[in-house]
């Protein structure tokens, strides 16, 4: 009877379980089913607003994509024909993202670099391997910017002053060991990329915007380009890392840093907290590239007409005056200096650019190179750094 009554039990189990499995399948594929066919329905009625952006400004534009999203459904309130959106906003170093970009890994509606300088440079890869002659970028945004300064600490600057890259390469070369200096890989990070153009520039004596292939090729460039990066004890691949190295490891670890003026402002007083004195900034005389973030909506088939219309709406609502005065409280100058007649604009702008944080309140001593218009200059510019940089 055990055995009979264990037997029915173990049978009224197995039927309920395969039952119970049943259930489940049903559920699974009737579910996927009617699931497939409510968000089938929905993406008609969805515009995606997608974005690949670089990381430094990703404080900005985290907060933006919160805001835009309750503008949005605003405006919705106010036209009932308007479409729901949805945000899709990614961190992409600028290299990376240019790859992406042209092997069809991301698809974005809107691109934006950490500076304009990748622009004619993926125009003319797009050219050459969609075989058209229409840019992918036509026009683009730009909003805020942060230039590239000459990182060092306050008790070596007052002891070895210069004035740009052309005084630090006299200063490295009449004193051989003095200077630890760092940059990051041009291959791979803008700030390295911009700082090899600003070396260029500063030999030649010329705005980058003019450069030719041609001048990239002289040997005294690449002599003096070598003598220049002998003082180099590393590159990284991240801006963000070489300051917080340089703010970490102390003024005898590292005497210099090229890099974007807002890491100046991010880690110069917690290196004074900690060392007694400042990271500061150094505006080379010569001129810096800015690091001006554009934003592109791109001209390619995968951009609809509705998602070019909320990605308008975007940056029309991310030039507002309320939503730069976010940007400049994290380290960022506006491209816009009407803005800092506001009081109140000024006055948070006050409180991000000013010695005490390294920086110069005075946007008018930073003279702005142009960039290199030929992008067959601009894929040159890492061959170069190759040729020339030291061996560490």
């Amino acid at each position: 009877m055990t055995q009979k009554k264990g037997s029915k039990n173990y049978l009224k189990q197995k039927i309920s379980a395969t039952v119970f499995l049943a259930w489940i399948l049903f559920g699974f594929f009737s579910g996927s089913a009617l699931g497939y066919l409510i968000f089938q329905n929905s993406d008609d009625d969805v515009i995606k607003l997608s974005m690949v952006y670089s990381s430094e400004k990703s404080t900005w534009i985290s907060e933006t994509a919160i805001l835009f999203q309750e503008f949005w459904e605003e405006k919705r309130v106010q036209d009932s024909s308007l479409k729901k959106i949805s945000l899709d906003f990614q961190p992409y170093g600028s290299g990376d993202s240019l790859i992406a970009l042209l092997n069809g890994e991301t698809k974005p509606t809107i691109w934006s670099p950490a500076s304009n300088i990748w622009i004619p440079l993926l125009n003319a890869k797009w050219s050459q391997y969609k075989l058209t002659d229409e840019l992918i970028v036509p026009n683009f945004t730009r909003l805020i910017y942060s230039p590239v300064v000459i990182a060092t600490w306050e008790d070596f600057y007052a002891e070895h002053p210069f004035n740009g890259l052309n005084d630090l390469h006299d200063l490295i070369s009449e004193n051989p060991g003095l200077v630890n200096m760092a940059h990051t890989d041009p291959r791979s990070s803008n700030s390295g990329f911009m700082a090899t153009i600003m070396m260029v520039s500063s030999f030649l004596n010329m705005d980058p915007e003019l450069m030719s292939v041609e001048n990239l090729t002289q040997e005294p460039l690449q002599s003096w380009m070598s003598e220049l990066e002998e003082a180099a004890i590393f590159y990284g691949k991240s801006t963000g890392f070489l300051g917080k190295y340089m703010r970490d490891q102390g003024p005898d670890a590292l005497q210099i840093a090229i890099l974007y003026e807002n890491l100046v402002q991010d880690y110069g007083q917690a290196a004074e907290e900690r060392y007694g004195q400042k990271i500061i900034a150094v505006y080379p005389e010569e001129g810096a590239l800015f690091s001006d973030h554009p934003f592109c909506i791109l001209n390619t088939e995968w951009v609809s007409e509705d998602q070019r219309m909320v990605a308008e709406e975007y940056l029309k609502f991310i030039g507002q005056k309320e939503i730069i005065t976010k940007a400049i409280s994290t380290g960022f100058r506006p491209i816009n200096t009407e803005f800092l007649n506001d009081a109140t604009v000024h006055e948070v702008y006050s409180q991000s650019f000013n010695a005490d944080h390294g920086v110069t309140a005075d946007p008018s001593i930073i003279l702005e190179l142009q960039p290199p218009a030929d992008g067959t200059v601009i894929g040159r510019i890492p061959d170069l750094w190759l040729l020339t940089r030291n061996s560490v």
